[in-house]
């Protein structure tokens, strides 16, 4: 079983997203970052859908990369 099929945009698998949230966190440099923060980033990478956000959070916090909590996130 592959993380992203053949036919499915890379740009649109949880692994993407949740390195895009990684660097988000990372480039903020403070402790926690603002879902809505990682939300906006996201948007301007062109992912706009709320359920993608959602499976690269998934992602993260499958592999304990990542905590959240509301309204929160950071690694760790």
């Amino acid at each position: 079983m592959a993380l992203v099929e053949d036919s499915e945009n890379i740009k649109s698998s949880a692994v993407y997203i949740g390195y895009l949230i990684l660097k988000e966190i990372k480039k903020n440099g403070a402790e926690k970052v603002s879902i809505y923060k990682v939300s906006d980033t996201l948007k301007k990478n062109g992912i706009s859908h709320s359920r993608q956000l959602i499976f690269g959070l998934l992602f993260l916090y499958s592999l304990g990369m990542v905590k959240f909590e509301e309204p929160y996130l950071w690694i760790e």
